[in-house]
């Protein structure tokens, strides 16, 4: 889903460490990069390649960051990736013909035109993007009771409250919501792609984006950036059942839990889980699909390109030690960046 709203300082470069039709650039840039190191070694001379933009690593954020640097036009992109399949934490791999994924297992707010998620805006924006399929249930083992077809949405939920929470779990789940909803609410209003760090950020912010974010900082202020376990120690949510549903959400959704889980993620996460005729998605052909589509928008442009087997040894920086200007691979390769 790898979602995600961390921080409102999110950036498309921090969105967080997400195949056959990718199968011969693989090949291509592989071999590549081999022949390259093979060159250096019979003629003793450090092999120079020059780009606009060098971004290390092809996980979810890597990709997307140089997927819309790319989109642009401006610039020629190149991802290094020490591995042979790009992808990062989200891969694949099959065993006796199963199919396992690791990494991201929940997605929601990919199968509409207008969503709040940031990697649909980016995949909008390198206008390539995976099939999606929707479901609004799932089957979970719980230790409170039997195994549970859980339904996405807020009626469903508080059935499943009444099975397997304590008297009190429902008016703690209601005075939850009531807290987090509106701040839920306002952080949809604010695209996270519309944060962004140059000097024209006065006017996107204040022109364009500027009652939303006024909206944000009123409704959670400096909590956004806080754990969320604080809002529940707040809201007095105490019902252990509720606690480790949460706990459970967290993990999924950030390998963490609400101790270490931003309030801001969880603010969208269940305003976006518990409304009307909600549903979650998922992309056909599995997690990989998203990989791919996003190393299509960076492969598509000329200039542009991914090589795996690329491990980066030493980051370059210019005298001053100010600005990084490149990097060094294991095989003495240099990349440059303009």
């Amino acid at each position: 889903m790898h979602y995600y709203y961390y921080y409102l300082a999110f950036v498309i470069l921090l969105l967080v460490e997400f195949s056959t039709c990718f199968s011969p650039p693989v090949a291509f840039f592989r071999t590549s990069i081999r022949q390259q190191a093979a060159a250096a070694s019979s003629v003793e001379e450090t092999i120079i390649i020059e780009t606009d933009v060098i971004v290390i690593g092809s996980g979810i954020g890597g990709l997307s960051a140089a997927a819309c640097l790319a989109s642009t036009g401006n610039f020629d992109v190149t991802v290094c990736e020490s591995h042979d399949t790009p992808g990062g934490a989200a891969h694949e791999w099959k065993i006796k013909g199963f199919h396992f994924e690791s990494g991201p297992s929940l997605y929601a707010g990919f199968s509409p035109d207008r969503s709040p998620n940031p990697l649909k805006h980016v995949f909008q924006m390198i206008d390539e993007e995976p099939e999606w399929i929707t479901y609004d249930r799932w089957g979970t083992y719980l230790p409170e009771g039997k195994r549970i077809k859980d339904a996405v949405g807020a009626e469903e939920f508080y059935e499943k409250l009444k099975v397997c929470g304590g008297p009190d779990a429902c008016h703690q789940w209601e005075r939850l919501m009531k807290r987090i909803t509106p701040l839920g609410e306002a952080i949809f209003a604010l695209p996270s792609a519309a944060v962004r760090a140059d000097a024209f950020a006065g006017l996107t912010m204040g022109v364009r984006y500027g009652p939303a974010l006024a909206n944000v900082l009123l409704k959670g202020g400096s909590s956004l950036q806080d754990p969320f376990v604080n809002i529940l120690e707040q809201e007095g949510v105490t019902d252990p059942f509720i606690r480790n549903w949460l706990d459970l959400i967290c993990f999924l959704l950030q390998g963490a839990t609400t101790k270490d889980a931003p309030t801001t993620l969880m603010a969208y996460m269940l305003s976006d889980f518990y409304r009307p005729n909600v549903t979650l998605d998922f992309p056909v052909g599995g997690t990989q699909s998203i990989v791919n589509a996003l190393v299509r928008g960076v492969t598509k442009r000329k200039g542009s390109q991914l090589l795996l087997n690329t491990h980066v040894e030493t980051i370059l920086v210019n005298d001053d030690k100010d600005r990084a200007v490149g990097v060094q691979l294991t095989n003495g390769t240099v990349i440059r960046a303009r």
